[in-house]
Parts: structure tokens; sequence; C-alpha cells
């Protein structure tokens, strides 16, 4: 997000917008504010969700939740912090050549990993060219550092990072935890280890991962010998917490009825139909984070009829009532979304709210227009013999039960128009080679990030599933992709700001997508807890975590 040579990059004027994470909550409970005293140190903290990584290397893994828990193992050269600012983390000071390709950063030289291994210029170059390796098979990291081209160790703290082209969203993709550094020994020893977790994945983070149960939990000690948080961490040195347990309950009714009865000091995802419950109990804290970058989204496969066609794909945003259906499904907890971004992600277009609507009227006519005008005996249009039929597949494990009632709501309101959606459930072995193949007609996700650039992973043309991107609506739209392109080069804020409303107004007026409700984290924690806060992508952070009143 610039043209600067020997400048310490605060960062502070790279931000688009104030792009914050907002919080709110913090209901009544005991033994916390003011009268809970300094940091404690020592304890265990108990922490249940909803969703257990599939791969637990973030450098491999697209998944949100890899990144929540595998940040209290891997650092960041940077830390990025809610409204886009910068700040040192492994890194103690950076630089931009004027051309914006050349990145030299200087690094701490008191770090190491948690197997012994120092942590040096050596160890940067390792990881980088190891998200960048095809045989990595990356499906995120990779595109996130999108124009890297090479890393050169310059000296045993110093690294020059070089770049195709410039590359504005660098820093924020630096300071995921998608591009933590990992231990370069493991690399080299055991690479194909560390989708499974447990031990063998080591980096120089608060904690240590020592054990993986798989469909159960995972539990990590305290690194004693840390001393290197970022620059905006609460204390500089190791996490107050002897030990972090993270349990994995898929049902929420579960998950709420743990913290209630203590067997758990905090869950993450509280059902919306529970939060006014755990709000009101006096013993708990409910704190809400909304969540930047894409909502739970439908995305049109593009490729294919029926949605090759742009009126298709505007019958399905006028025949969805959402409105009603957010409020059934989630009690009114969630906004509805009217754009691809967040409100809370730098770059997000106001001028989006409200655009557009239920209208079923007008999806009848388009669907008249394209000729499905006939019927069958369960009402479902017809055009030359065949039902107008769509299919989205999805796979149960790694869908939360209320996406999939709000999906049941959306094929009811397309049965309404004569448009039959079969929800085809799959196991992630068949899903995966059918996603990447453009088997299906659409589907539905969410991706967190505080970046807009995550809109280019979406979107653009050269990011299709089978080549690690994340296109899920198959587009070739080489307006798109100039608009794309040109936002993630530029490092004039106010460009990029025009870019992504751009960006954001063509997903909207050629209905590539549909978006849904604005997503926002809800944490409920027991009243010993304390210290739990969010980085930018509103994600969990527990190195500042500590408990009081037990041991």
């Amino acid at each position: 997000m610039y043209t600067r040579s020997r400048v310490r990059l605060a960062a502070g004027a790279l931000a688009l917008a104030a792009g914050l994470v907002s919080c709110s909550g913090s209901t009544g409970h005991t033994g916390t504010g003011a009268d809970a005293g300094p940091p404690r140190d020592g304890g265990t903290l108990t922490f249940a969700t909803d969703k257990e990584p599939d791969c637990y290397d973030p450098h491999v893994s697209p998944a949100d939740i890899t990144a929540v828990v595998m940040r209290n193992v891997f650092d960041s050269l940077v830390a990025e912090e809610p409204g886009g600012k910068f700040v040192p983390w492994l890194a103690s000071s950076w630089t931009l050549s004027p051309d914006g390709t050349t990145y030299t950063f200087e690094l701490r030289t008191d770090v190491r990993f948690t197997d012994g291994t120092p942590f040096d210029a050596e160890a940067v170059k390792a990881n980088l060219d190891h998200i960048a390796a095809p045989a990595t098979k990356s499906q995120y990291a990779a595109s996130l550092i999108g124009s890297y081209q090479s890393t050169t160790v310059t000296g045993p703290h110093t690294v020059q990072v070089r770049l195709a082209r410039p590359f504005a969203p660098f820093l924020h993709a630096l300071g995921t935890t998608y591009l933590g550094m990992h231990s370069p020994r493991t690399l080299r020893t055991q690479a194909a280890d560390l989708c499974a977790g447990g031990p063998a994945t080591v980096g120089t983070g608060p904690f240590r991962f020592t054990a993986h149960t798989k469909g159960q939990q995972d539990e990590f000690a305290r690194n004693p010998d840390y001393t290197w948080a970022p620059a905006n961490a609460a204390h500089p040195g190791a996490a107050h917490l002897d030990k972090l347990v993270i349990r994995y309950l898929p049902t929420g009714s579960v998950r709420v009825g743990t913290l209630r009865s203590g067997q758990v000091d905090a869950i993450d995802n509280v059902p919306p139909q529970s939060v006014g419950v755990l709000e009101a109990d006096h013993r708990l804290r409910t704190t809400t984070a909304d969540l930047p970058g894409l909502g739970y989204t439908y995305f049109f496969n593009s490729s294919r009829p029926p949605f090759d066609d742009v009126r298709a794909r505007l019958a399905v945003r006028y025949a969805v009532d959402l409105a009603p259906l957010l409020k059934a499904v989630f009690f009114g907890r969630f906004p509805q979304a009217f754009s691809v971004l967040g409100p809370s992600t730098t770059g997000y277009d106001r001028a989006a709210q409200g655009t557009w609507g239920h209208d079923p009227a007008k999806a009848d006519a388009l669907l008249d227009e394209l000729g499905w005008t006939g019927r069958d005996s369960a009402g479902y249009r017809t055009r030359d013999g065949h039902t107008l039929t769509v299919a989205l597949p999805f796979v149960p494990e790694f869908t939360v039960t209320d996406r999939r009632t709000l999906d049941v709501g959306v094929q009811a309101d397309l049965k309404k128009v004569g448009i039959r959606l079969d929800l085809v459930q799959s196991t992630a072995n068949d899903y995966l080679p059918r996603r990447n193949a453009g088997d299906y007609d659409l589907i539905g996700f969410s991706w967190g990030g505080a970046e807009p650039d995550l809109l280019r992973a979406l979107f653009d043309s050269e990011q299709q599933f089978a080549q690690g991107g994340t296109n899920a609506a198959r587009l070739h739209d080489p307006q798109l992709d100039a608009w794309l392109r040109e936002a993630s080069a530029s490092g004039d804020p106010a460009l990029r700001r025009t870019r992504y409303a751009d960006i954001q107004a063509r997903i909207v007026e050629q209905g590539y997508a549909l978006p849904t409700y604005v997503g926002r984290r809800v944490i409920s924690t027991t009243g010993a807890v304390h210290g739990l806060t969010f980085d930018a992508n509103a994600w969990p952070l527990f190195r500042d975590v500590w408990l009081n009143g037990r041991g």
C-alpha cells in the first residue's frame, strides 16, 4: 500500500478506512472488572468451539478455525491492529523499495522455536519458500502472497523479500496465521505430518502443541521462554495460562451446557437462540465481535447453465426473502448483508446498503424471459421437458446447523418461484474433487479477513479452485480482474477505496454472489476469565488471558 524507501512502515496510512473489529457486550458477572486485580499466572483454560481443523498446517489450510487454533503456536513477522495499522513482531522493523517490489526486514535476535532452533533469516526464507512451493499445495496462504518471487538472506537477521509486482496487501498477509513461522527443522523432516497437528507442529508462539485427540480436543502448554509478543500485546512475556485446552463440540446446545455447568471456561460461536440466556446469567460474560470479510454467501457457478446467464442469478436473488429467514434462524442477532464484504471490513462500500431485496414478481419475469414457463406436477418450472433444478453440495461436518437451516429456508423460497434446489450431502473426499471440477450450481461459505484483497482470491479469474484459489463463482470477468489487480497493486488508499467500491457494485449488479448476513463472533466466558481479546480478523487471542479465583 506504498512507494517509500528506507522508511519504517508504521502503516497507519495504509488503512483504507477505519475497518475496526467492533466489540460489544460484557454482561454482568461476578469476580470480574476492577476488583479482579492484576493478572495472575497459572491455571488451565478450556475453550470449546464448533469445528475442528481438517488440516492444522496454516500454510496449507484455508480454514478460519486453523488460523484461530494455530495462532497459539505460530507467530508472524508483523501484527495487524484493527484499522489496518501494522506493528513489529518477529520483525523489529521493515522498509520498502521505491518501486514497491522489495521489502527488507530486520528480525529480532532473541527468538527461538520451541525445539531450540534459532529464528533467523534462514527460517523466514524457508517458510516463505515453503508456502510458495507447488508441492505444499497451499489452498490459501500462497494466494495471500500472490506476487511473491524470492527471499534473499542478506545477514543473519536480515532478509529481502522480492515481489514480481507491487502488492499492497503484503504486510496484511504476513500478519496472518497463514504465514506464521514453522521451525525449519520440521519443514525439513516432518512436513508430511504438519496437517495432522500435535507435537510435530513447532513454532515460536506463546504455547507448544502438546497433544491432539482427533474429534475431541487439542492441548497446548505455555512456552516459558516466550518474551517476543507483538508490540500491541498487553504484556511482552510468556502466556499467563499454564495450559490451554480446545475442545470440539459441534452442537451449540452442548457447548452452552458445558459452559453453564462449569465443564469449560469459554465457548465460541454461541448459538443465536442461546445468547439471551447467557447474557442474563450473572456468572458469565458474553462478548460480540463483528466479523470482517465475507459473511455466509452463496456463489453461483457462472460457467454453466442456468447461472451462466445473469437473469437466472438475479432471479434467485429476487426470490429469496432474507429478512424473515434471518429473523427466524438467527433470532434477529445477525443483520442482513447487502455486499460481499462485511461492514467492519476495510474498504466496505456503505452505498450497497439496501440496494436490492425480495421481489418475487421480478424473479418470475426473469425466469419467464429465460423460457422456463412450464410447470411440472410439483410446481417446478420446466423448459423443453426439463425441470429447472440446481444443486448445492455441502459437507455436514464442516457446516454449522444454522447455515443448513438457512439453506432449507432458501430452498423453500426458490420453490415458490418454481426453482428446485437440491441440497446434496457429501463427504469431504467426494466434495473437494466435485468442487474443484466445477460440478455444482451454487455453493455457500464464509471467508474471514480484514483486508479487502480477499475479493481477489474469491473472484479473480486466475483464482480457480483447481489452481489453489477460491473463485467459487468460476468467473472470467475481465473488468473485475482489472479492478482487483489494480487495487492489489496500488499504494494509493483513495484509489483502492474507489476500486473496491466498484468491485462490490459490479458483483451486486451481475449477481455473481448472494450475500446473506453480517457475521458476528459471539463468545461467552465464565467470570474467572480475563484478558480475552480479538485480532484484526475478530479471532480470539489467548496470549494475554488469565484466570481469577482458581488455578
